[in-house]
């Protein structure tokens, strides 16, 4: 396959990343993903004679900026990251390499190319626990390491649009669920431990978060690539808009699998860091992008239960 002017994605074979490079795929774009010589490719397995694959480190700038004075992409959507899983983290040094540095390298290895669009994916935890919806302005009071290399990683990123005319946009995602979504996400384990009626475990019933389908997500990263120019060094929020409690989501999976699993609410506390209300403010989002969420969470979830059903073993 022809590289040049291909799209480039990082994070491709993880779920948000393999959801995203299917829906190119499926839009006639030519893609080339970036993965590390390690990475599992289970996800994108099926679209790899479609696409074009790239064994490259972000960690490695020398190996990595030949690659993509090859490649010349058009763009990138940039969701690789060393990310948190049941709230437990990678080891410190890996989670401030790879979101930091990966970043830092990944920018300044395509420094010499005009890309048209950059889209890096940022974490609703780069604001700390609020009270409330969150706007974009709020002040970041990020708590622990992870949060603190997704807030570092959005500001570099930010610094580098307005220093050298860069269309780097940042969007701070909430909770995503969907097709594919991975282990040690609360999505998967209610949804797999209700399908084959267990126990489900989990924290405290009025915990609430901002669930986003894939879906939806995707929309909104395909329009803003075609924006990026328009809005270089802005962050944007990736979310709903609504708080919903885990009590109201694990009713929902129970009543469309029909499962008859006990929930052992209280089961183990939540961790230290986190907030017991999220909510995403999508007034910005939304006053610059024709986009709108179009699933519930009773349509994403159905979606989401007939994929594991399907292809979950």
């Amino acid at each position: 396959m022809e590289k040049l002017n291909a799209i480039l994605v990082t994070g491709a074979a993880g779920f948000i990343g393999s959801n995203l490079v299917k829906r190119l795929v499926a839009d006639g774009r030519q893609v080339c993903v970036l993965v590390k010589p390690s990475t599992n490719l289970a996800r994108i397995q099926e679209l790899l004679p479609k696409i074009t694959c790239c064994r490259a480190d972000l960690l490695d700038f020398d190996g990595l900026k030949r690659e993509l004075e090859e490649i010349r992409p058009q763009g990138v959507f940039h969701l690789a990251a060393s990310n948190i899983q049941s709230g437990v983290t990678a080891e410190d040094s890996e989670v401030a390499e790879t979101n930091i540095l990966g970043t830092r390298n990944l920018l300044q290895a395509l420094g010499g190319i005009n890309y048209d669009f950059f889209i890096n994916l940022g974490s609703f935890l780069e604001y700390g626990p609020k009270s409330g919806p969150i706007k974009e302005s709020e002040l970041c009071a990020p708590p622990e390491l992870y949060s603190i290399t997704k807030l570092a990683a959005t500001l570099y990123g930010q610094a580098v649009a307005r220093r050298d005319n860069k269309p780097i946009i940042t969007f701070r995602l909430f909770t995503p669920y969907g097709p594919a979504v991975q282990p040690g996400r609360l999505i998967y384990e209610v949804i797999t431990r209700a399908l084959r009626n267990e126990e489900i475990s989990l924290t405290q019933p009025k915990v609430a978060r901002d669930f986003i389908f894939v879906e939806d997500l995707i929309e909104l990263l395909l329009e803003a690539k075609d924006k990026a120019k328009n809005y270089q060094g802005e962050i944007f929020n990736a979310g709903s808009g609504q708080a919903i409690t885990l009590e109201s989501v694990v009713n929902e999976v129970l009543k469309i699998t029909g499962s008859k699993s006990r929930i052992n609410w209280g089961a183990f506390k939540s961790v230290a860091y986190d907030n017991e209300f999220w909510q995403a403010d999508l007034s910005k989002t939304c006053a610059n992008f024709a986009w709108r969420p179009t699933h519930t969470l009773s349509s994403g979830l159905i979606e989401t239960i007939d994929w594991f059903k399907k292809f979950a073993k």
